[in-house]
């Protein structure tokens, strides 16, 4: 049984996770039943498949459509305000495969999210905070944060560009935003949430290994 003193103490992280994990759990409900039940047309069933160009943009001058620019690709169309929009109007199976990708895997990454901190909340409350399932749990979350965000950014980068090179003739190749944007949504909030749960699970480590010492003597 909990005691309300360790129920006290994972609050409001608790309160916080389990309403961001409910309206997750209905908002992806809702996709799939206005997907499934909705107009035709709409959701992932849309006839258009539209992609933006990440990491560009342009002067209210240039807003006018360069064919030097990019040239669209048959059955595709091209649009410029202050980014540049390829369309597909008839979008293949791939390209709708593409465009899945550049959304699901932000969306698989706040669910990891939310069920790691679940999981260190759980064994914080059952055990206690300085214990070395509670570290080991801050740890695997800490590492997510990083790893996570880097692999969401890059996944979907890889999806926009594939499906800009599918959809368009450009210039420049788009994979050269690969190098810098991954590291620019690291930096700082991933890496300073990560570093920061790294550095407490250690502490927490070295509290639980002094609780023991402690208990050993007495």
């Amino acid at each position: 049984m909990v005691s309300t003193g360790r129920k006290r103490l994972t609050e409001p992280l608790e309160s916080v996770t389990a309403f961001f994990g409910l309206l997750m759990i209905f908002a992806v409900l809702a996709i799939i039943g206005f997907t499934v039940f909705g107009p035709s047309g709409t959701g992932i069933s849309s006839s258009d498949v539209c992609v933006t160009q990440p990491g560009t943009q342009f002067g209210s001058s240039q807003w006018q459509f360069d064919p030097a620019m990019a040239v669209a690709r048959p059955g595709n169309s091209l649009t410029v305000n202050g980014t540049l929009q390829a369309c597909a109007n008839h979008p293949t199976i791939f390209e709708r495969v593409l465009y899945v990708a550049t959304a699901l895997p932000k969306i698989v990454f706040w669910a990891g999210l939310l069920l790691l901190l679940w999981r260190m909340i759980t064994v914080a409350s059952r055990g206690g905070p300085f214990t070395p399932r509670v570290a080991t749990a801050m740890r695997r979350l800490g590492w997510f944060v990083i790893a996570g965000t880097a692999a969401v950014s890059i996944v979907q980068l890889l999806a926009v560009d594939w499906l800009l090179v599918t959809m368009a003739r450009l210039n420049d190749s788009p994979f050269t935003n690969l190098i810098w944007l991954p590291a620019r949504d690291l930096v700082p909030g991933a890496i300073l949430a990560g570093a920061a749960l790294l550095t407490f699970a250690r502490i927490i480590r070295v509290g639980a290994v002094m609780e023991d010492e402690i208990k050993g003597t007495i």
